[in-house]
């Protein structure tokens, strides 16, 4: 369940909003888009890869050991790189909706770690 709910908000809705996003939309909620929009757009890509290969890892009645090990990592990172932007005051300027996704972000990618970071484990195989 937690890997359908973090590949539609954070993969999907992320993504697709990264991607294609309004530069205009993003300036009303308080992020600066700055004047190369491509980087943002490559996250958004990739992001959406991210997306679609959970929903697919979630279909499976037992979730193999690389997506969930995806999962950690990626939502790990992107919510310490939230974390380091908001402490660092690169969000300041963010208005009431910029927190409100801001935090649903931050939350989504925390529950998706603390839920599958049990299911990283070593598989023990006999050596041949």
């Amino acid at each position: 369940m937690v890997f359908r709910i973090d590949g539609i908000f954070v993969g999907i809705g992320l993504g697709l909003l990264l991607l294609i996003y309004p530069a205009d939309l993003l300036n009303d909620w308080g992020f600066t888009a700055g004047d190369a929009s491509w980087p943002a757009r490559i996250a958004g890509a990739c992001l959406l890869g991210m997306g679609l290969g959970l929903l697919i890892a979630a279909r499976e009645r037992n979730v193999r050991l690389a997506p969930v090990v995806t999962a950690v990592c990626s939502n790990g990172l992107i919510a310490v790189v939230l974390l380091v932007a908001y402490v660092q005051r690169e969000l300041a300027n963010l208005t009431l909706a910029g927190y409100a996704l801001l935090i649903i972000l931050f939350v989504v990618c925390l529950i998706t770690v603390t839920v599958s970071l049990p299911y990283v484990r070593i598989e023990r195989r006999p050596m041949s």
